[in-house]
């Protein structure tokens, strides 16, 4: 009797791992989608509060029981958050996509919301990207620097998977989103080392910036 408590307390606690990995995982998806939790909680129809609660776990003692239900009966329960279709796109995401139009001329064709690859498991997509004589840019909007390292690794291991060989992050134009990025520069530079202007000068030559970058618009 002793073995199988100890075998159902464990399964709650592998529960409740699970569980943290998967709120971890849903907070780094809003945020790398620039989504505020007011705005996923419209889109739920529930309360700005109910998704703070949420993401802090206040639903684990569901799983947790779950878990222990399962490891009474024989089976071991989990959930898993895998990638899926394209997250909420926001009124403000359109506009920084029309002012980087905008801003770079008509020297390349656009494509938006690009899959990642081909693979039919592969739900992931790129914001944008743009294609002038054989070079291929990818565009990620950004409407609010939040989590720097959560968004900028997100959209790395899309051009990861995707094999582009220049990913361009384009935050929207807002005090706060420059003084965001001024604290994060330490962590963003080793990925995305061109400047700004070094960035908007070559995609308005139609030219392939040097390295990853970012710019404001």
């Amino acid at each position: 009797m002793a073995t199988r408590r100890t075998a159902i307390d464990e399964a709650g606690r592998q529960g409740r791992r699970h569980l943290d990995e998967v709120l971890r995982d849903l907070r780094d998806a809003r945020l790398a989608a620039g989504l505020s939790q007011r705005e996923v909680a419209r889109a739920l129809r529930v309360s700005r509060q109910q998704v703070t609660r949420w993401e802090r776990g206040a639903s684990a003692k569901y799983l947790v029981q779950l878990a222990r239900w399962g490891a009474t009966v024989g089976l071991d329960v989990s959930v898993r958050a895998f990638a899926g279709g394209s997250p909420l796109r926001d009124a403000g995401q359109l506009r920084v996509l029309g002012k980087v139009r905008a801003a770079i001329g008509e020297r390349w064709k656009w494509r938006t919301e690009v899959p990642v690859s081909s693979h039919p498991l592969e739900r992931r997509a790129f914001d944008a990207v743009i294609s002038a004589g054989g070079v291929h840019v990818g565009l990620e909007i950004i409407t609010r620097l939040t989590d720097a390292q959560a968004q900028s690794r997100a959209a790395l291991l899309k051009q990861e998977a995707a094999g582009l060989p220049i990913l361009v992050l384009v935050l929207a134009e807002s005090r706060r989103n420059r003084l965001a990025l001024a604290a994060a520069l330490p962590t963003l530079e080793p990925s995305f080392p061109t400047r700004p202007r070094a960035v908007l000068t070559s995609l308005r030559v139609g030219e392939q910036p040097a390295a990853n970058g970012i710019f404001l618009v």
